[in-house]
């Protein structure tokens, strides 16, 4: 890499580091289904420890998720990554992911599980507060 590109990035910027592979970076696992909607969620966590048992929340569900190939055609994960904040002096920041979602009722009726009760109840034992939660869902055009 030259140094002129290196002079580009500021000082402060943030790495991201995939954590977790998604259907977005595995041609097999998506094969030929077309998301009509993604979810974009962040969950910025305290500390490290809650960083860590995040994306291992995360690596089970995908494992759970994989294991019942009917549900992967409704919707399946994008890449997790993890963006360390360099001001957390507690090894704390934020797990970033997606959701590809492929079937038109199934995203309406499970777009707000984030939300949730049960995804409430993980939340609080994995140690995230609500208010450090951010999703966003956007629709995809046809193509």
């Amino acid at each position: 890499m030259s140094t002129a590109l290196l002079s580009l990035i500021p000082e402060n910027a943030v790495t991201r580091v995939r954590v977790l592979q998604g259907e977005d970076a595995d041609d097999e696992r998506r094969g030929d289904k077309k998301a009509i909607a993604m979810s974009e969620c962040s969950y910025y966590c305290p500390d490290e420890q809650t960083a860590i048992t995040c994306i291992e929340a995360l690596r089970d569900s995908d494992e759970r998720l994989r294991s019942r190939p009917e549900e992967t055609m409704l919707w399946d994960w994008k890449s997790t990554f993890w963006e360390a904040d360099p001001d957390n002096e507690n090894g704390g920041g934020t797990v970033r992911l997606g959701v590809a979602w492929y079937d038109e009722e199934f995203y309406a009726d499970r777009k707000v599980a984030w939300f949730g009760a049960m995804h409430q109840r993980i939340y609080k034992q994995i140690g995230i507060p609500m208010e450090c939660i951010e999703v966003t869902h956007y629709r995809l055009d046809a193509t």
